[in-house]
């Protein structure tokens, strides 16, 4: 694959985890105010484990734009497979589903911006 097929998968994948990992943040807020707020028990584990379900897309999302920064530029310092499942078993899931996909978001904005000043525009520009 050229490197603009690569930049546009790169986009494509990481606006897919930005869209995810935005509703995990929101979900996530929203048990914490549920939880400060101190809501019937029966609710916050409800909302505790629809939040971990949010968090397992977000992880495989953080884990695809891993690959695609790594297919552009090898040495990127993006976060992918073992250090999720590391994260995931020596912090709380909740504290992995959210430092984790933010590095790789950070990463791959980098890696477009540069992109993006060699002149490789999105598709929808041209």
């Amino acid at each position: 694959m050229d490197t603009f097929g690569l930049v546009e998968t790169l986009r494509k994948k990481r606006s897919t985890l930005l869209k995810a990992y935005v509703f995990h943040v929101v979900w996530f807020s929203l048990v914490c105010v549920s939880a400060a707020t101190g809501v019937a028990q029966l609710a916050l584990l409800t909302l505790i484990i629809l939040t971990l379900i949010t968090m397992a897309p977000v992880l495989i999302y953080t884990v695809s734009v891993h690959k695609a920064c790594r297919a552009i530029d090898p040495s990127a310092r993006s976060v992918g497979l073992v250090p999720v499942i590391l994260f995931s078993l020596f912090l709380t899931p909740l504290e992995s589903g959210l430092i984790l996909p933010f590095k790789n978001l950070w990463v791959s904005r980098c890696i477009l911006d540069n992109y993006q000043a060699l002149g490789l525009k999105p598709a929808s520009v041209k």
